[in-house]
């Protein structure tokens, strides 16, 4: 009977950027595929030794700052007794030379443990367990993106933890539960970003990283489901400032009003940045959407206010900078109807009648030197047909006609253009 993967709880206790801190093999400086009475002889020793010293530093390749503390030790030796949780730790810990009985060719345990080494260093730059200038951070994550990739695309690690499983020989786990394990392996590979988008400034470098990853099928439809929860915590908070501006608008308290929409929403908003590509077109829409409609509202009811009380000079840039914001936010669809009020505050405040300025594309010359070099094509074959000077009359009457109205046609159609782009 196949081991269904929510009988793999050690995923949910190593997800997030200490997975590999926080293995099992790691902790005890144990290999993978250390038997019973050797696991048995190497806990007695350590807790001898933990009985007369606070730390134990762990694995040599990958021992954190400090050690680990003896409750830490001891978890690790309780958890190697199930197999189910061991088999976890196994697939994230370094499998050595090939030469253990598994069949694997040499290169699979070289490209996995090269996977799991430039992961966890990844990792530790990230979280400050390694000293790392960000300018090279990038090289560890894109081979480890690869290495895992490739490895979870060509089947050979099933091989390897199916053998595993043979090689424990415990009853509680059976070969057909390789497929759970590897099934839920990706989710937990990726489990550390959430947590690193956290900062803003991480968050947009990790970004392409995201990115690389999706390009394996293992892991292409993980980073929606990884980033749901941040987005909707993210939603939450500006939902929340956006209904406590309303009610400070509504009692006229202003100055509230904007400092929150400020300060608190559209920062709020910015901090999904990162997030744009692993959020659906529709949810971010309708994020934007009310924030647009929350910035929009304020700015219209200003303007209101201007008509009976002139504003101070900060009223009149609030009110420009609210609308502003709710036109380059809002979706395509509130486009129009941001952008007029947007240049009707822009007209009211400035007192000058002018919109902002809008950027007008060239005249397109190339295309009309084409209508040109037609048209004296068709006027050589008239002056053959009809002589020089009576074509040459009409042509040049013709061709002062058609040249103004291309041009009129193209300025026109610009101005109707600019009436809908955003500046």
């Amino acid at each position: 009977m196949t081991t269904p993967v929510r009988e793999f709880d050690r995923f949910e206790e190593l997800a997030g950027p200490q997975l590999y801190r926080r293995n099992a093999f790691a902790v005890t400086g144990l290999p993978t595929h250390a038997s019973g009475p050797a696991v048995r002889r190497h806990r007695q020793k350590l807790e001898a030794r933990l009985a007369v010293e606070d730390r134990w530093p762990g694995a040599r390749d990958m021992a954190p700052a400090g050690g680990y503390g003896k409750d830490e030790v001891r978890a690790a030796f309780e958890g190697l007794q199930d197999p189910r949780r061991r088999m976890v730790d196994e697939v994230l810990w370094l499998w050595g030379s090939a030469d253990s009985g598994c069949g694997c060719p040499a290169d699979v345990h070289e490209l996995h443990d090269s996977a799991v080494l430039l992961h966890a260093r990844a990792l530790r730059a990230e979280t400050g367990d390694l000293d790392l200038p960000l300018d090279m951070r990038a090289s560890p994550w894109e081979h480890a993106v690869s290495a895992w990739g490739h490895l979870l695309t060509d089947g050979a690690l099933r091989q390897h933890v199916r053998h595993r499983i043979r090689a424990l020989g415990d009853p509680r786990l059976d070969e057909d539960a390789a497929d759970d394990l590897l099934a839920g392996l990706p989710k937990l590979l990726v489990s550390p970003f959430p947590q690193l988008f956290a900062d803003r400034a991480t968050a947009a470098r990790l970004t392409p990283v995201c990115s690389a990853w999706t390009g394996f099928p293992p892991f292409a439809g993980l980073f929606a489901e990884l980033f749901e929860r941040a987005v909707e915590d993210a939603y939450e908070k500006i939902h929340a400032d956006l209904l406590t501006a309303e009610r400070e608008r509504e009692a006229a308290h202003y100055r509230e009003a904007f400092l929150l929409l400020r300060d608190g929403v559209v920062p709020g908003f910015e901090d999904l940045a990162p997030l744009r590509p692993f959020v659906s077109d529709w949810r971010y829409d309708e994020i934007a959407h009310v924030v647009a409609v929350g910035l929009n509202n304020l700015a219209v009811e200003l303007l209101g206010v201007s008509v009976y009380r002139p504003p101070s000079a900060s009223r009149r840039e609030e009110m420009v900078w609210l609308a502003e914001k709710a036109y380059e936010i809002g979706p395509d669809r509130d486009s129009a109807g941001l952008k007029e009020n947007w240049e009707t505050i822009y007209d009211h405040v400035t007192g000058t009648g002018r919109r902002p300025a809008r950027a007008r594309k060239p005249f397109p010359w190339f295309g009309f030197l084409l209508v040109l070099a037609f048209i004296g094509g068709t006027l050589s074959y008239l002056i053959e047909a009809f002589g020089f000077l009576p074509v040459l009359f009409v042509g040049v009457a013709v061709l002062g006609v058609v040249g103004y109205i291309v041009r009129f046609l193209w300025w026109l159609a610009d101005g109707v253009r600019n009436g809908r782009r955003r500046t």
